[in-house]
């Protein structure tokens, strides 16, 4: 399998030019980021990363300022393998099966499909209570996400294109019912699917017993980024930390996948040392 490498984005002033680094054989398997750490998506790095850890690829963070604009949906990170560019998580997963890696081959029908369920509770609820506490909480928005969003660009292009992104997410959340919420809604939303999680995990390792699927990447991916990101209030982080045996899942594949594995990536080692703290 070729080598994975994580892209993330260069400060503003760095170099915005896409360069993939390869493996020995030629062979390229790029994963690309944005600056801010998907620039309002926080979680779906680790997302991708926790997947590609969990298929035994060997992962590289690269920082690029425009990874956002670089995407052929609009969305990152992306996958860029030779001439083939892949985005978001379902297609990643499926262009990694084809070339031979797969979390969940050993799941049968009524597994696989509980499966899928449970990963359309986590987009449901836990992305779009992040997206609501980064976008539309207007403290929050003012004091972390504009100058997080727009750190790559010189003024006045940071504050346009965070404006920007906030009419979208925005609008989103209108046209899925999330505009009129309070945030007391939305955090009894987050309760309401960690308890679903946290009932399904259990005692295991992980969602499906002994062996990690698509659903441990996605779930760690999104505690993590609650557990980790630092917000004007820890309501949302408190809502997590009620459920220990989630905690715990967190820091055991953190353990197992993370530490130890990101020496290629400076960038990426010491935020996560910085962050690694608030999960203990």
């Amino acid at each position: 399998m070729q080598l994975p490498l994580l892209f993330s984005a260069k400060k503003a002033h760095g170099s915005s030019t896409f360069a993939a680094l390869r493996c020995p054989n030629g062979s390229v398997f790029s994963i690309t980021f944005s600056q801010a750490r998907d620039r309002g998506r926080t979680s779906l790095p680790t997302i991708r990363e926790a997947f590609l850890q969990m298929c035994n690829l060997p992962v590289r963070v690269v920082c690029r300022a425009n990874a956002e604009y670089m995407s052929p949906s609009g969305k990152v990170p992306f996958i860029h393998v030779g001439n083939q560019v892949v985005s978001e998580l379902g297609p990643i997963v499926q262009f990694v099966k084809a070339k031979g890696h797969s979390l969940s081959d050993g799941l049968d029908e009524v597994q696989k499909a509980e499966m899928k369920a449970y990963m359309e509770l986590v987009n449901n609820m836990l992305l779009t209570a992040e997206l609501y506490l980064q976008w539309c909480d207007d403290v929050t928005v003012e004091e972390i996400t504009h100058p997080r969003y727009g750190s790559p660009y010189p003024w006045p292009l940071n504050r346009i294109l965070s404006y920007q992104k906030q009419w979208e997410i925005r609008r989103k959340m209108k046209a899925i019912g999330w505009a009129g919420k309070s945030l007391e809604q939305v955090l009894e939303d987050v309760d309401q699917c960690c308890q679903a999680l946290s009932q399904r995990l259990g005692t295991q390792p992980y969602f499906f017993n002994k062996q990690p699927t698509e659903l441990d990447a996605l779930v760690f991916g999104h505690l993590f980024t609650i557990l980790t990101t630092q917000l004007i209030t820890d309501e949302l982080s408190e809502k997590v930390k009620n459920y220990g045996n989630l905690t715990a899942f967190c820091r055991r594949i953190e353990q197992q996948y993370f530490e130890g594995h990101d020496k290629d990536s400076s960038a990426t080692a010491s935020a996560r040392c910085a962050k690694r703290s608030l999960l203990r």
